[in-house]
Parts: C-alpha cells; sequence; structure tokens
C-alpha cells in the first residue's frame, strides 16, 4: 500500500521555517479589538431580543408559547449563520 500522507512527525516538517510571517504586535492588537467588539455585537444582540419579548407579546397578544417560538427561531438562525 502506497502512503500518501506524511507521518505527523515528519523531520523535514519539523525543521522547516514556518511559511507565514507573524502579525506584528500592532495588527494583533486590532485583532483582539475587532474580536471583543464581534462578541460583545453578539452578546447585546441576543439580550435586545430578550428585552423586547414582554413588548412583542403584548403588541401582538401573543401567548408565552408563542414568544418562545421567537427565541427559538432566532437561536437556529444565529446557529446557521455562525456555520457560514
Amino acid at each position: 500500500m502506497l502512503a500518501f500522507i506524511r507521518e505527523p512527525c515528519d523531520e523535514n516538517v519539523i525543521r522547516s521555517a514556518p511559511t507565514a510571517a507573524p502579525c506584528s504586535k500592532r495588527a494583533g492588537r486590532w485583532v483582539l479589538v475587532a474580536t471583543t467588539l464581534a462578541s460583545s455585537m453578539a452578546f447585546i444582540d441576543s439580550t435586545v431580543v430578550n428585552v423586547a419579548l414582554p413588548a412583542l407579546q403584548a403588541n401582538l397578544n401573543a401567548t408565552i408559547v408563542d414568544v418562545q417560538w421567537v427565541i427559538e427561531a432566532y437561536s437556529l438562525l444565529l446557529a446557521a449563520l455562525l456555520l457560514v
């Protein structure tokens, strides 16, 4: 049988130079800032949905089960978009 896959501890792979240069400290800080802001936006977004539920329930004359479907639909859509 032919081996087309390298062994995990191939000596040439271990001793080879990295293919990409590491990012600078300044670029690393911007990546951290962008990641923190994106995480905060996702947290705020889910909080807004939960805060708006009583108003949705009152204005649409919905039951608690109907409002629960809003949460489930939002969670399902968010999970589907995370995969993309």
